[in-house]
């Protein structure tokens, strides 16, 4: 009940599942901020307890106080609950069902889990400027293993499943603010599917962090558009909250971030209501949007300090003299920018598909005579942007081939799902004419 303190959704409109999932995504930056803190788990844990039970003191008050209406405006759908049973269920399975086996997962991420349980707390002490682990790539975002960390710490020991469960903590709420889209529709289930599916069971099981990212992109490009159609101040806060989340499971959230903002700006210029000026002025009269835009914000300023501080080095961004040296030399080889072209777009992804069905119902949209869902212009723009980034980082990588084969399939992902959120709000658009 920690994102209650700050959120206290039960005095703001919205539906049900998307103000939990917003309680609950809070709390999870909030632990995040604690443990960048570098304070001993004990304290954070303590810390934790302790605004819990002020959550829980502030729903009890705010169900106390707060009229009929207020709070008979949560109807309790039974049949998504038993949809979200589901979904958690199955992946709980599936996240238990075997240790950690991928490379990535047992050598990056859940290492650093490992460390930090070890040191007690997430501080330079745990040794991530030491040369022998730079093969854990320790300048990585610290949130999913601060919380595997902080799940062996409270089982006592440390094994290859109990940290797994910062995977389903993390789950949790990407389900139910994905259910707070329902609708008796198939763009709905097409949403469902897009999101949970897809991908394959794995992606959000075997311990690596590309689905969560994908995923959280998703939610963030998904509250931003109904935000853009509806109005609603959770919309805003999710998409906030959502994103600031993204940032936070791997660096290539940060690139996302960018390009979501950059969307923004660029669909800003044709609507005057979304100027930077008119969301300025929102962001300064609401304290809540505040709130939410420093706890989504502050980690990642906390952790860009600390790798500054520490020492710790990207091997792609680490000698900038080099990189452009590395990014000239292929945009004039004659070969590299095709090659690179062809595999994320062709072999590593099958993008191109996802690309045509995209252009297909935005064809088929435009001669219905009707006007393009603003949300699906953002996720689209959002898609086209992360993909240039992506392809500009490849061509600027040290070794192209290997970077290109061991990680392409993964980091294309959350582009796939951005176009996904497009295609969901041109079908939602489609449903409501006919």
């Amino acid at each position: 009940m920690m994102g209650y303190v700050p959120t206290s959704f039960l005095r703001i409109r919205g539906p049900l599942f998307e103000q939990v999932a917003l309680t609950l995504s809070v709390g999870i930056l909030i632990n995040y901020c604690l443990m960048l803190t570098g304070q001993p788990m004990t304290r954070v844990l303590g810390a934790g307890m302790l605004l819990g039970l002020c959550g829980v003191w502030m729903v009890y008050r705010d169900l106390k106080v707060g009229s009929a209406t207020t709070v008979g405006q949560f109807k309790v759908p039974w049949f998504a609950l038993c949809c979200i049973g589901y979904i958690l269920i199955v992946y709980y399975l599936a996240i238990f069902s075997e240790p950690l086996l991928r490379w990535d997962a047992r050598s990056i991420w859940f290492f650093q889990a490992r460390m930090i349980w070890i040191e007690g707390a997430l501080r330079q002490q745990s040794g991530w400027n030491h040369p022998s682990i730079e093969f854990s790539h320790p300048d990585y975002p610290k949130l999913v293993p601060a919380i595997a960390a902080q799940l062996a710490y409270l089982r006592g020991y440390w094994n290859e499943f109990i940290p797994k469960g910062s995977l389903f903590v993390m789950l949790v709420p990407l389900t139910l603010w994905i259910f707070s889209f329902r609708q008796k529709s198939a763009s709905f289930v097409f949403l469902v599917l897009a999101f949970f599916f897809s991908l394959g069971v794995a992606w959000l099981s075997n311990g690596l962090m590309d689905g969560y990212l994908a995923l959280y992109a998703g939610v963030a490009l998904l509250s931003c558009g109904r935000y853009l159609s509806e109005r609603r101040d959770t919309d805003l806060y999710a998409g906030v909250c959502a994103l600031g989340i993204a940032a936070n499971i791997k660096n290539e959230g940060l690139l996302f971030g960018l390009c979501l903002v950059i969307a923004f700006l660029i669909i800003g210029a044709a609507y005057a209501d979304l100027n930077p000026v008119a969301l300025a002025k929102s962001v300064r009269r609401d304290p809540r949007l505040v709130t939410v835009l420093v706890l989504s914000i502050a980690p990642t300023i906390v952790w860009t300090f600390y790798k500054s501080a520490w020492g710790l080095q990207n091997d792609l961004t680490d000698n900038p003299s080099a990189v452009w040296a590395r990014l000239l030399n292929r945009l004039s080889d004659g070969f590299s920018l095709q090659y690179v072209l062809n595999y994320l777009t062709m072999r590593a992804t099958s993008i191109w598909v996802v690309i045509g069905l995209l252009a297909v119902t935005a064809i088929f949209s435009a001669r219905q005579r009707l006007t393009l869902h603003r949300g699906a212009i953002v996720a689209a723009t959002a898609s086209a942007l992360y993909m240039c980034g992506l392809y500009v980082v490849y061509l600027s990588a040290p070794s192209l081939t290997f970077h290109l084969f061991t990680s392409a399939t993964r980091t294309m992902a959350t582009a796939s799902v951005a176009i996904f959120v497009s295609m969901f709000f041109l079908l939602s658009a489609l449903e409501v004419k006919t």
